[in-house]
């Protein structure tokens, strides 16, 4: 199924954008809204294959993953910056 047709059904589409978003909110004790790592982790649900593996994950590790990826967005953003 590509990504046209997820946005038609999503509620056939196990892996879309709507679904790591709810799933998302359902951390909301853990990330608030207003972080940091919210809003990172919403455009990271923008990578499919990110968003999959957020997705693909027990939901206890959901946070420690994504704190993770956030890690190592900012040290791969330091080497990069002059």
């Amino acid at each position: 199924m590509n990504e046209a047709t997820s946005r038609l059904n999503p509620i056939t589409y196990p892996f879309g954008i709507p679904q790591a978003v709810k799933m998302l909110e359902e951390l909301s004790e853990e990330i608030s809204e207003a972080s940091k790592l919210y809003f990172f982790a919403l455009k990271l649900i923008a990578n499919k294959e990110k968003r999959t593996v957020f997705l693909s994950i027990p939901q206890r590790v959901r946070v420690r993953w994504l704190n993770e990826e956030m890690e190592d967005s900012l040290k791969l953003s330091s080497l990069l910056s002059p």
